[in-house]
C-alpha cells in the first residue's frame, strides 16, 4: 500500500536495468525502490532487465523507461537522447580506470607487449578493452603490432586465461592508479592466485562510473522532480533505496559533453 496524501494520484515510474543485474537480483531491488518511491515520489515502480546493451538503448530511444541505469559505454552512446546523467559515486570518486597486467616477471615493460595474446573482456567494456587498446594506440601500437586476441566476456575468464599461460595480457577495472586497487580489483575478480601473480603494466586514463539516466519519456516538470528529490536531495528515502540498490555512496550529475573521449572510443556499429 502507497504512504502520503498523494497515494489516490500513484504513477509508475519505469526503470530498465542492464542485463548483468539479472532477473533475481532485479526483483530484490524493485521490492526495496518500491516502497521507499512510493513514500517520498507517490510513485510505482516497474523495473525490467533489458536482453542486452543493445536492447538497453533501442528501448530508451524508443521511450519505453523512464530511468535506467547504464553502463559507461551506453550513457556516451546515449547521452544526447536524456535530460540528466547522474554518475554513482563509489569509494568517493565518480571514475575509474584500466590496469593492463601480465604475469609477474614475464614482461616488464608496456612495449614488450608487442605480438603478446590479449585477453579481453568484451568490445564495448570500458575497464576491459577500451580504455586498454586506448593506451596502447596512444602507446603507437598498431594493428600489426597487437598479436592473438579473444573476448572471453568477464574479468574472471579474462584472468584466468593470462593465469593458465593461454593469453599474455588483459586489462581489468580498478578504482584508482594506487596498488591497493589493483590488488582488491585482482582478488576480487580473480582470487588470491591473481592479486599474488599478476601485476600492473600501465593504468589508463579514466572514464566516468556507470550512471542513471533520466530519459526523455519523461516531461521536464516530472524529471525535474524526480531529480530532486532522489538524485540530489539529501537524506530522502527513495534516494538512499536507489543507493543500496545501486551498490553506490551517492550520485553526482554528469557535466555536458563529459561521455565525448569515451564516445570516440566507441565502434561505429555494436
Amino acid at each position: 500500500m502507497s504512504s502520503g496524501p498523494a497515494s489516490h494520484a500513484t504513477t509508475t515510474l519505469r526503470l530498465l536495468l542492464p542485463p548483468s543485474v539479472g532477473a533475481d537480483r532485479a526483483r530484490a531491488r524493485a521490492e526495496l525502490l518500491d516502497q521507499s518511491l512510493r513514500a517520498d515520489l507517490a510513485e510505482k515502480i516497474a523495473i525490467t532487465v533489458a536482453d542486452g546493451y543493445s536492447d538497453l538503448a533501442r528501448r530508451v530511444e524508443r521511450g519505453e523507461t523512464d530511468l535506467v541505469w547504464m553502463p559507461p559505454t551506453v550513457c556516451a552512446r546515449l547521452e544526447p537522447r536524456l535530460r540528466r546523467i547522474y554518475k554513482c559515486v563509489r569509494y568517493g570518486g565518480t571514475s575509474y580506470r584500466s590496469a593492463i597486467v601480465t604475469r609477474r616477471g614475464e614482461v616488464t615493460t608496456l612495449s614488450a607487449l608487442v605480438g603478446k595474446r590479449a585477453a579481453w573482456v568484451d568490445r564495448l567494456s570500458v575497464g576491459g578493452y577500451l580504455l586498454a587498446i586506448g593506451e596502447l594506440r596512444r602507446a603507437g601500437f598498431g594493428e600489426a603490432d597487437l598479436g592473438p586476441e579473444r573476448f572471453l566476456g568477464s574479468y574472471p575468464d579474462a584472468l584466468g586465461a593470462v593465469l593458465d599461460g593461454e593469453a599474455d595480457f588483459t586489462a581489468l577495472s580498478v578504482r584508482d592508479e594506487t596498488s591497493d586497487a589493483l590488488r582488491d580489483a585482482l582478488a576480487a575478480y580473480g582470487g588470491k592466485a591473481a592479486a599474488d601473480r599478476l601485476v600492473s603494466l600501465r593504468t589508463t586514463r579514466s572514464s566516468p562510473n556507470d550512471a542513471v539516466g533520466l530519459t526523455r519519456a519523461l516531461d521536464e516538470r516530472r524529471a525535474a522532480r524526480i531529480a530532486s528529490r532522489v538524485f540530489e536531495g539529501e537524506g530522502a528515502r527513495a534516494r538512499a533505496a536507489l543507493c543500496l540498490a545501486l551498490e553506490a555512496e551517492g550520485f553526482v550529475r554528469a557535466e555536458p559533453s563529459e561521455y565525448e573521449s569515451l564516445r570516440r572510443m566507441l565502434p561505429e556499429k555494436t
